[in-house]
């Protein structure tokens, strides 16, 4: 196997507290290494899966509800990933473009990531993590345990919020 040349830098946000140190190690290094930032939030099917259980015993408001929280969530994630671009940006001591992209898709995580790397647009990935221990982290829907188990080709930093290194 050839290795990859570098491409773009695939960044998955949440919009949870612990990923706002993987969204400035992500913008280092594409600011550094001169690559494109391909930020990705994940609409996960899980609640929605959970609420259509719920819609079939006919309660449509629940469902509207659930579908409300996930497009806030999105819009959430898109607007505090742009103000973290912004403010990166304001704080760099010599200026330089930050090339970065935002897009939202419907899907489980690992997969809709699996398939963005399959393309070869990505030569790495860079995710935010909560402190756990492994096992816990296997048990969970831990991303970066997900991605691992399904054969992830490129690299992937795993950044630990502000949190875990305490």
């Amino acid at each position: 196997m050839r290795p990859t040349a570098p491409g773009r830098i695939l960044l998955a946000v949440d919009g949870e507290p612990h990923t706002a140190d993987a969204v400035r190690w992500a913008l280092d290094l594409a600011v550094h290494l001169g690559l494109e930032l391909g930020a990705v939030h994940v609409r996960d099917p899980y609640l929605k899966q959970f609420s259509n259980e719920i819609y079939a015993q006919g309660r449509e408001e629940y469902l509207a509800h659930v579908q409300d929280c996930l497009e806030d969530t999105a819009r959430r994630t898109s607007a505090a990933f742009e103000e973290a671009v912004r403010e990166y940006v304001q704080g760099m001591e010599h200026r330089r473009d930050v090339s970065w992209s935002f897009v939202v898709l419907d899907g489980e995580p690992a997969k809709e990531l699996i398939k963005l790397l399959e393309r070869d647009e990505f030569s790495m990935v860079v995710l935010g993590r909560r402190l756990r221990p492994r096992r816990a982290a296997l048990r969970s829907r831990d991303l970066a345990e997900r991605l691992a188990s399904a054969g992830c080709k490129v690299p992937v930093l795993i950044v630990p919020g502000a949190r875990a290194r305490r």
